[in-house]
């Protein structure tokens, strides 16, 4: 009895902090990425009442050759963040296997928080114009942009934005409880689109009604880094899951 009140008493903190640690992450990543749609957009009133940079205004740097080595050191730097944290290897010998899931998704959420900020508050801009769209087109452009990061908002609640974030395996850590097994996603999006998030993140980087030197470079990084991930993902999709991801793959409706 006394050893089972000392468990449950001492575990209770262990199960604050956890949570604390998992909502944490999932609290800055909104607002990291609502900082990144402003940061794409350039608002007009970016420039007068926006404390951080946009890809187009603030930066520190005059020579163009020097601030698009920044930027492609920024950009690598999110793509190696996203990329190598979530692969398997990774897990396996960076971090040993000896943290859990819950840990694991979580902290890969906050390095990304972290890689993000680095991007937006270090970013040079290069605002040499290369196209400006005007009226009607400019609306449509907008659009465009805005249903980019739609897609990406419902592409996470169609995979499992619990998972995603590390929220439910948070949950069953701090309910000593197994994790939740890996699951292939082919609900509600991925039953037309295979990879939709990154569809969306796409859409949202080239939809612009005003492209630059800077933001084509930004976009351009993130193209590439999503073909590279793309490749990387649905290898690891196919040796966890097998005959099942294949299958899914050979769906006629699916759409790459």
């Amino acid at each position: 009895m006394a050893l089972a009140y000392f468990d449950s008493h001492t575990r209770f903190p262990k199960r604050v902090l956890g949570h604390a640690y998992a909502w944490s992450g999932f609290a800055v990543m909104w607002g990291f990425w609502t900082c990144f749609v402003i940061f794409l957009a350039d608002p007009p009133w970016a420039a007068r009442s926006w404390p951080l940079p946009t890809v187009d205004t603030g930066g520190i740097v005059d020579h163009s050759g020097l601030a698009a080595l920044i930027d492609l050191g920024l950009i690598s730097l999110f793509g190696l963040q996203h990329s190598l944290m979530a692969r398997p290897w990774f897990k396996q010998q960076i971090l040993g296997g000896r943290m859990s899931q819950a840990f694991e998704r979580s902290t890969f959420v906050h390095a990304a928080n972290l890689s993000l900020l680095a991007l937006i508050i270090f970013w040079q801009p290069i605002s040499i114009e290369i196209w400006n769209i005007g009226t009607p087109w400019r609306e449509g452009v907008w659009l465009a942009f805005a249903a980019g990061w739609v897609l990406l908002l419902f592409g996470a609640l169609s995979f499992g934005i619990l998972d995603l974030l590390g929220l439910e395996q948070m949950r069953a850590w701090a309910n000593g409880a197994a994790p939740p097994k890996p699951r292939l996603r082919t609900g509600f999006l991925y039953r037309w689109l295979r990879h939709p998030m990154y569809v969306g993140v796409l859409l949202a980087m080239w939809a612009t009604p005003q492209m630059t030197i800077g933001h084509l470079l930004l976009a351009t990084g993130m193209t590439l880094y999503v073909l590279i991930a793309m490749r990387y993902e649905e290898r690891d999709l196919k040796a966890r899951f097998g005959g099942s991801y294949a299958h899914w793959r050979r769906q006629p409706t699916r759409q790459s």
